[in-house]
């Protein structure tokens, strides 16, 4: 099932899905009573970089897989426009849509890149309260704003003429080692994007988006719900031993952080360890964030 929901970006494409009666685990609730899920996913791209973990998350929770604008099947009447900040806006449409049409009034976040800062925002804005956790996957927001990033923001990947030329070598250092059905599909559809100039545009605009002033997380540390934190120890994008650092350093203390063997997006490359650490996460959050929090016991002395 697909929604729409209209936006001053565009209409943006809303997969659907829900447990269905034999996919169930035994005692799980039925579909109106399943937990919700929102997926967010990286620019570029679209909701179909989630196929790999996607029966495995629709199989326990309602999961909804959002197109930002001008990739998959949403609309982009002025790619030019969208913005970091403007999905931000758009993620809380969904948010009120989903509420209306399918009486969704929790929901936890799973963002990719700029998709994790998206979900970073909803957990800190005026939707909040509808915000469970967060899984956060090599998101976007905890680079150092330098002249050097700035001018790479805006000069490079933010120009389509630069930009036709670096996105495919780009994607395909940061998808790994496309050794999944899934993240050869990502590729090819990455490979095609040249070509499309919608959604270059979107691709460009996004990127100079992150060189705004205004773009960042207010404060971090103040995000007062579980977080699962995971990084790709070889993303070329933003490297673990920086930007996954500083992440660290910034969520509050009871983040639950897991390096991964996996460069940008972990789902894709490595899809089954992926779920090993998102699936108990997300069954129990708070009880997973407060064993992290829990002091290690000390060893017998004997």
């Amino acid at each position: 099932m697909r929604m729409t929901v209209p936006t001053h970006l565009g209409d943006i494409a809303v997969r659907c899905l829900s447990p269905f009666a034999g996919a169930r685990r035994e005692g799980a609730p039925g579909p109106s009573g399943a937990p919700a899920l929102l997926l967010l996913h990286a620019n570029p791209g679209d909701g179909r970089d989630f196929d790999a973990v996607l029966p495995a998350l629709a199989d326990r929770y309602r999961t909804f897989v959002v197109d930002w604008p001008g990739y998959g099947g949403s609309t982009a009447p002025e790619p030019g426009r969208v913005s970091p900040e403007g999905l931000v806006e758009v993620a809380e449409r969904v948010l009120d849509a989903l509420a209306e049409e399918h009486g969704v009034r929790e929901v936890a976040v799973l963002g990719n890149s700029v998709g994790g800062y998206v979900a970073c925002r909803l957990a800190e804005r005026p939707r909040a309260a509808s915000v469970t956790s967060l899984v956060l996957v090599d998101p976007a927001g905890f680079t150092r704003q330098t002249a050097l990033t700035r001018w790479f923001c805006r000069e490079v990947m933010g120009r389509p003429a630069r930009a036709r030329r670096l996105v495919v070598p780009l994607a395909r250092a940061y998808l790994g080692r496309l050794g999944t059905p899934s993240a050869r599909e990502t590729y090819a559809r990455v490979r095609a994007l040249p070509h499309d100039e919608t959604r270059l545009a979107v691709h460009c605009a996004l990127w100079r988006g992150l060189a705004d002033p205004d773009f960042g997380l207010a404060d971090p540390a103040a995000l007062d719900l579980p977080i699962l934190l995971l990084w790709g120890s070889r993303d070329p994008v933003v490297p673990a031993f920086l930007d996954g650092r500083r992440a660290r350093r910034q969520l509050p203390a009871g983040t639950l952080s897991v390096r991964l063997p996996t460069a940008h997006e972990p789902y894709n490359e490595r899809p089954g360890l992926f779920l090993r650490h998102v699936l108990p996460f997300l069954e129990n959050p708070r009880a997973v964030a407060a064993r992290r929090l829990r002091p290690p016991s000390r060893p017998r002395i004997r």
